[in-house]
């Protein structure tokens, strides 16, 4: 019996060391993980649609960051600003970022892991400043320029022969251009990158006229003006819609026998203002296309002209318009937030000024009027010289407009609602239609 004892003692004292090494063996695995482990891999997509001008929002997706032996329990992006950091535990999570200034930013994502390990990836972002695209006849035509918002950086976009008017810039990506061309028959409308390269005719409608391109808010359709009903009437302008890419080119309105023109799409929602003279008290009013009635209503007429005066081209195009009499080429122009309307109105006096309203057709007010209601006193603003083709800056601080310039030539001037400062941008031609991201 001491024998069996004694061998069964010395199994216990080996079953007792075995599990003793397996707990060791546990624990120096535990911290052979801790200390051998990988750490987790973080992954950066940044996008911005194509985007490349502020105010930008970028996406970005950082899906595919892993842990290859565990899992992300976290993340953290510095978006490289000074803004607060995007934090979170999932990294299916969907991130987007304003960068209201321009400039180089590095972006920092930092994941951790649930062994406490870190991976990080950065990226760097180049974002230039807004540009403000408009159409001048400096040589012997009129072109498509560009310019940054200060002024400075002018050139041309598109130069050819023949005449090219009313840029319309899409909104969101900002990379491509709608304008309305020439080609000594009628004129059509095209588009083309920022850059002026992959021109592409989007109408053929000679003999007649289509012009005044305008983006709806996602970039699919077009509005625009044609007179394609009766040739080159002066006198059945309608307001149509097509993709982007030119198709399904449909009559939107139906103002015979008056006439509607000068569209611009709402950068909200796809409701689009334009100008008629149908009930019209002074020659134009302001319509609206209510794209949840299917119906056009009138929303503001006044004893002058509403929404389209202008001066008459100086020099005049080589191809004729063939606008209605009296029409100018001047259009309303919305808000970035779709809550107000600038445009051009005859006053009784014969001047031209800029007035702005609410989106409803409400409280209608001059630009200087309105300027001096958000708290800064400028008397400059309505001048002796006739002011029309009003646009607003994309971040709301202002709107650009175009005004004689004393010398018989038309200047794209902007004013700052904050300060009420006027600046001249342009010096050289007769510069008209400017617009920037909407």
């Amino acid at each position: 019996m001491s024998a069996t004892r004694a061998k069964a003692g010395q199994r216990n004292v080996k079953l007792a060391a075995a599990v003793c090494l397996l707990a060791v063996l546990a624990m120096g695995l535990a911290a052979c993980r801790g200390f051998f482990g990988q750490a987790p891999i973080a992954l950066l997509i940044a996008d911005s649609a194509g985007d490349s001008e502020v105010p930008v929002t970028f996406t970005f997706d950082i899906s595919g960051s892993n842990d290859p032996d565990g899992t992300i329990v976290s993340y953290d992006i510095d978006f490289g600003d000074g803004s607060t950091h995007a934090t979170g535990t999932d990294v299916a999570d969907v991130i987007t970022h304003e960068y209201d200034e321009q400039g180089t930013y590095t972006v920092l994502l930092t994941v951790t892991d649930n062994d406490g390990r870190i991976g990080m990836v950065n990226g760097v972002l180049t974002i230039g400043p807004v540009m403000i695209t408009f159409a001048a006849n400096r040589v012997a035509q009129y072109d498509i320029y560009r310019m940054e918002a200060d002024g400075s950086s002018q050139g041309t976009v598109r130069n050819t022969a023949d005449d090219e008017l009313f840029p319309d810039l899409v909104r969101g990506t900002r990379d491509k251009i709608a304008y309305a061309a020439e080609d000594g028959m009628s004129w059509d409308i095209h588009t083309m990158t920022v850059e002026g390269l992959s021109t592409n005719p989007l109408t053929t409608q000679t003999a007649s006229n289509q012009i005044q391109p305008s983006w709806s808010s996602d970039g699919s359709t077009l509005a625009y003006a044609s007179n394609e009903l009766n040739g080159a009437s002066t006198t059945s302008w309608e307001i149509y819609t097509m993709t982007a890419l030119g198709g399904n080119q449909t009559k939107l309105t139906t103002q015979t026998p008056s006439w509607a023109i000068a569209p611009a799409y709402s950068p909200v929602n796809d409701d689009v203002v334009f100008v008629s003279n149908e009930t019209a008290t002074g020659g134009s009013s302001i319509w609206l296309w209510d794209d949840s009635l299917n119906a056009a209503i009138e929303l503001y007429d006044s004893d002058g002209r509403d929404g389209d005066p202008s001066p008459a081209f100086a020099p005049a195009p080589t191809t004729a318009l063939n606008l209605p009499a009296g029409a100018g080429f001047s259009r309303p122009a919305w808000s970035p937030d779709g809550a107000k309307i600038a445009f051009s109105r005859e006053r009784t006096t014969g001047e031209l000024d800029i007035y702005i309203m609410d989106a409803d057709g409400l409280n209608p007010e001059s630009l200087e009027d309105y300027v001096d209601g958000l708290g800064v006193l400028n008397t400059a603003i309505t001048t002796d010289d006739d002011e029309f083709c009003p646009y607003w800056l994309e971040d709301g601080s202002g709107i650009c407009y175009v005004k004689a310039d004393g010398s018989g030539d038309y200047q794209v001037y902007k004013v700052i609602f904050a300060t009420g400062v006027i600046t001249k941008l342009t010096e050289t031609g007769n510069n008209v239609s400017p617009t920037s991201k909407r």
